[in-house]
């Protein structure tokens, strides 16, 4: 809380291609992200699920908040299509119950909470789970406690990208001369800042800054730069080390998922970019 009497803040000249670091989906509206490309991090696991699941052949996520939306969602793609027969008869009585552009059993629930599989869903949101042979060609609608939110919290940017560790190189490649304001967003566990994703969000930013990026007045984007900083100087052990120190990786070691948080502190493991489109609702390739 500031003194109410303050003047303006000095302004501060970020250049061409600004980056902003967002410690929290919380510490920024969604009207903020507007005409932005952002970059949402939810390090353990989402991100990471999401990139494997595309890179096994998946056809496309549906992200969504809720598991009782997700049943919802998926029941709709299952439904065979109806129309309209001659002179107007809704002929799906008549219709055949599948054809070649009707992807019954190809509709899978995925995602967790509390780490574990949804009772009745298909797939958790460990990135083993989504293997070439359970989900290629399939359309996961996709819920989890903090990634989607974070995915649909930035509905209003031009563009949506999802990062992790596992496509690091891929994903900032791919943006360090966009000429749109750059926006990475750690998606936190529940209200709180999680050290997982602050940590691929330094990476990101670093690489980023190295690329030509300039900076805003907010802290943000020193906060993690100067942690990946210290803990990439202690080489992929340390990484993992603090991966699973934090309160999402604590969380994973509990459940006995340490290979889940090993798997996602794996740098370029899973060199693809995912990009959610928010009109169709669909992430692809």
């Amino acid at each position: 809380m500031s003194a109410p009497d303050l003047p303006p803040p000095p302004k501060h000249d970020a250049g061409d291609r600004p980056l902003l670091v967002h410690l929290h989906a919380d510490r920024v509206a969604p009207e903020a992200l507007t005409g932005g490309v952002v970059i949402v991090i939810d390090a353990i696991r989402a991100s990471v699920t999401i990139a494997k699941a595309l890179s096994e052949g998946a056809a496309a996520i549906v992200p969504v908040l809720t598991a009782e939306e997700a049943r919802a969602k998926a029941a709709a793609l299952k439904a065979p299509p109806r129309g309209r027969g001659w002179g107007g008869r809704d002929s799906s009585a008549d219709a055949p119950t599948s054809s070649p552009s009707h992807r019954e059993e190809k509709v899978l629930l995925g995602g967790e909470r509390g780490g574990v599989l949804i009772e009745g869903f298909d797939l958790d949101n460990s990135p083993f789970s989504y293997t070439r042979e359970r989900i290629a060609g399939s359309t996961i609608v996709f819920t989890t406690s903090n990634g989607t939110a974070g995915l649909l919290h930035a509905r209003h940017a031009a563009k949506i990208i999802v990062g992790s560790f596992v496509n690091l190189t891929k994903v900032c490649e791919a943006f360090a001369n966009e000429r749109r304001p750059v926006h990475i967003l750690a998606c936190g566990t529940r209200s709180d800042i999680s050290l997982d994703d602050v940590l691929v969000a330094g990476a990101m930013a670093r690489m980023l800054l190295v690329a030509g990026r300039g900076t805003t007045s907010d802290d943000s984007w020193q906060v993690a730069t100067h942690l990946w900083h210290i803990i990439s100087q202690g080489g992929q052990d340390k990484i993992v080390e603090a991966m699973c120190g934090s309160r999402g990786g604590r969380n994973m070691v509990t459940l006995g998922l340490r290979r889940d948080v090993e798997f996602c502190s794996t740098i370029d493991a899973v060199p693809v970019v995912p990009v959610f489109d928010v009109a169709s609702g669909l992430i692809q390739l």
